[in-house]
């Protein structure tokens, strides 16, 4: 059963309007932006360090 709010594609999206599509460029080099082209989860590519620049 899944949690509302715990889903991994609901975080996911989350995320994504919560960020600046700048930081989110900072943050991400060719390799990490071409995983999320490829269909990966911002929590598949972010790690922890990047995630609290993206939000911040």
């Amino acid at each position: 059963m899944v949690i509302p709010g715990y889903d991994l594609d609901d975080l996911d999206e989350n995320l994504r309007e919560r960020i600046d599509e700048k930081k989110l460029d900072d943050v991400l080099d060719d390799e990490d932006r071409a995983r999320l082209d490829a269909g990966e989860s911002l929590l598949d590519v972010l790690d922890d360090d990047d995630l609290d620049r993206v939000t911040a």
